[in-house]
């Protein structure tokens, strides 16, 4: 009887494998890109946005504070409730508002030696802003 003729180990069934792990590996590491890529995306759209409505509340306090209201700009806004050296002026506009779909409140108004303040706001969702006010004349 001859000899058992040793057949080759097949090679097909590991290169399969291999191939397909690599493919994996290729696909979820292009998945992980894609996901933080648009995470960042949606980081860099929210502090845009909240950057935007600072400056629009920042446009409406300062147009708000025209006219009769000017003088409360040199006073804290803890003084505006005696209004006694600016009794014409309404502060009501410059302390709360509406900006789109959000309401923000003033919660602290301070002057600055130099022509401006700073404004402290509270959100209707929670966030808290600040924001550095430069008058015009």
């Amino acid at each position: 009887m001859p000899p058992p003729v040793r057949q080759p180990n097949g090679f097909v069934l590991p290169l399969a494998l291999t191939g397909s792990a690599l493919l994996l590996l290729s696909s979820l590491s292009l998945q992980t890109l894609a996901f933080h890529g648009r995470q960042r995306s949606s980081q860099a759209l929210a502090t845009a946005k909240t950057r935007d409505a600072d400056q629009s509340v920042l446009m409406a306090f300062q147009q708000h504070a025209q006219g009769a209201a000017a003088c409360l700009l040199a006073l804290p806004s803890s003084a505006w409730p005696a209004l006694e050296q600016c009794p014409a002026a309404d502060p009501s506009p410059l302390q709360a508002g509406r900006i789109g779909d959000r309401h923000w409140q003033l919660l602290a108004w301070q002057p600055t030696a130099a022509a401006g303040g700073t404004l402290q706001l509270s959100w209707s969702d929670g966030q808290q802003s600040r924001i550095d006010v430069e008058l015009q004349p």
